[in-house]
Parts: structure tokens; C-alpha cells; sequence
């Protein structure tokens, strides 16, 4: 059961902000990275408490049908799974795996927390997005992030709950860990590898357990997309 003040993470395209043209942090390099290039193809997937399932994701199909079930068939589903297909189907779209849709999330003034040759830790309260509902579940949140100082992009995205908290006045959020590791594209931008979400806890005096893992594999650039972001470029 997932209450209705809990909004489902997704790999949902956010806007981005804008940032200064000449990075001084390593976090600043990381979130002023290229958005740009090829489109993919890929396969995805996904294991929730309704489905779990095989897919191919290509964005070169009609919008609506970017999603294309290979395991188990369409047909064989019921219940529950058949309505959480058709929520995939209808909601995935190629643009929604970049890690960089995560910078929306991280605010200004995210602190290091450590730092090896390659890498750079910050920590944060995570910034919501416009939805008041989203905004009281990531209010009492921590969010820490993970990027290159080789070559800046994200590395790694999570977001955890150190105590219980209450979203509503009819609800308690007992546990909460969202973490996102990212892969590099061919053309050098990082994408949601894989991804981990578990949050339970009680609304309307029922108790409720979510959980989802997520893996994207074999990105194919699809013919004619824009290839002007190579690996290193900036």
C-alpha cells in the first residue's frame, strides 16, 4: 500500500538550474556538465511490490509506447500488475534516466563531507520539487551526492531518513532510502544505472511497505540524434 501524500520516485526529467559558467567546486563542475546528446535506446528492469518485469525503453516510438514489455507478456498480467504496466507505459520516456535531473534536488549550499583523488562527497537537505506533497516528504530527508572531479558529472544520488517523521497528520514515514549509482553514457554524461527505493511506515492506521529496484543496460544511440557531447567535452 503506498499512501497518497507519498509521491513514486520515478525517473522523472526535472528542470535544471542554472549555474554559474565558470565551476569553482567540484559540485559546480558536476552540475554545470553538457545536458545534450544522442538519444537511447535501452533496456530496463524493474521489480516493485505490483511488478517485475523486463522492458525495452525507445524513445523513437509514438509517445505513449516508449515502453515495450518483453518479460513477462502483456497479456499474461492482472490486477495490480497490469495497472502498474500501464503506468509505465504511459509515463516512460528516454529523457528520464540522466543523473543530471537530480540537480534540481541539490541546493547551494551542499556541504563536502569528503574527498578522495576522483571523487567528492557533499551532504544537504534535498530540495523538493513545486508539489506541497513532495515538499513534506523531502523536508526531513538528507541528501548526499557523489561526483567526478576527473571528469564532472554524477556519480551517485541518495536521499535517507535518519528518524521517523510525519508527511501528515495521518501518516508516519517509519524508514526511507532512495540511492541512484550512475553509469557513463558513450557520449560521457552519467545515467541512473541502478536504482533503490524502500520506505515504509503507517497511514490512515494502516501499514504500508514500498520497494523498488530498477536497472537500465545497453544504451544504443539511436540514428540521427545529436552526437555533439563526446566524453571529456565541456
Amino acid at each position: 500500500m503506498r499512501p497518497a501524500c507519498l509521491p513514486r520516485l520515478s525517473l522523472i526529467a526535472l528542470p535544471l538550474l542554472a549555474f554559474p559558467a565558470f565551476a569553482e567546486t567540484p559540485l559546480e563542475a558536476a552540475l554545470a556538465a553538457p545536458t545534450e546528446g544522442p538519444t537511447y535506446r535501452f533496456d530496463l528492469k524493474i521489480e516493485d511490490n505490483d511488478l517485475k518485469a523486463e522492458a525495452q525503453v525507445d524513445p523513437s516510438r509514438p509517445e505513449g509506447e516508449h515502453l515495450t514489455l518483453i518479460s513477462p507478456a502483456a497479456d499474461t498480467l492482472e490486477g495490480k500488475a497490469a495497472e502498474r504496466y500501464a503506468e509505465l507505459k504511459e509515463n516512460t520516456s528516454g529523457d528520464k534516466i540522466w543523473c543530471n535531473n537530480f540537480n534540481q534536488n541539490i541546493p547551494a549550499d551542499a556541504k563536502m563531507i569528503s574527498e578522495s583523488g576522483d571523487a567528492a562527497v557533499y551532504s544537504f537537505t534535498p530540495l523538493p520539487g513545486e508539489d506541497k506533497e513532495t515538499a513534506k516528504v523531502y523536508k526531513p530527508l538528507t541528501g548526499r551526492v557523489t561526483v567526478s572531479k576527473e571528469k564532472p558529472a554524477i556519480l551517485a544520488f541518495e536521499m535517507f531518513a535518519e528518524k521517523p517523521f510525519k508527511p501528515a497528520m495521518v501518516a508516519r514515514i517509519d524508514s526511507f532510502s532512495m540511492t541512484a549509482n550512475c553509469g557513463r553514457a558513450p557520449d560521457g554524461r552519467t545515467y541512473v544505472q541502478d536504482l533503490a527505493l524502500d520506505v515504509s511506515g503507517n497511514a490512515m492506521m494502516q501499514a504500508f511497505s514500498q520497494s523498488e529496484r530498477r536497472e537500465v543496460t545497453n544504451l544504443v544511440a539511436l540514428p540521427g540524434t545529436s552526437a555533439d557531447t563526446a566524453l571529456g567535452q565541456r
